[in-house]
């Protein structure tokens, strides 16, 4: 009994200094969390404007593969080296920019050889890139 009739005294003589040991512990987690989820969403946002860089570039390259057939500006493996980019952005993004990213990449894997001579794979790369930028203007909208 004694033994903890003194823990009690103790806590009632200390218990500011107690209470302020709380709350410096509480800021601590809050300010890692907060640096954690900053540092996070700077790294996203890095990787979502290098690929929007990039989905521009690539559409560049399919507009003058077919429209002009320039073949030095509309090179398709400057294309794929965009795509291949791209999608290793998308590793660093949330799950809908990466899956936009893998679904370009296929898209490419189905119509790339086609761009220059067909329409149809022109444009569902036109339309692919669209789409992948599409979903990374929306993450980087959800970013706080």
């Amino acid at each position: 009994m004694d033994n903890s009739n003194s823990f009690l005294q103790q806590v009632r003589r200390n218990h500011l200094a107690l209470l302020s040991l709380l709350v410096a512990l509480s800021a601590l987690f809050y300010n890692t969390w907060r640096n954690e989820s900053t540092e996070a969403n700077r790294n996203v946002r890095a990787a979502e404007f290098e690929m929007l860089k990039s989905l521009a570039e690539l559409q560049q390259v399919i507009d003058y593969a077919h429209f002009r057939m320039d073949k030095q500006r509309g090179d398709p493996t400057r294309a794929l080296t965009l795509i291949l980019q791209i999608n290793d952005l998308g590793t660093l993004t949330p799950p809908a920019v990466k899956t936009a990213s893998e679904n370009l990449l296929a898209a490419w894997r189905k119509n790339g050889d086609k761009v220059m001579d067909s329409l149809d794979a022109a444009s569902a790369m036109s339309e692919e890139v669209l789409n992948t930028r599409r979903t990374v203007l929306e993450s980087l909208r959800s970013l706080r």
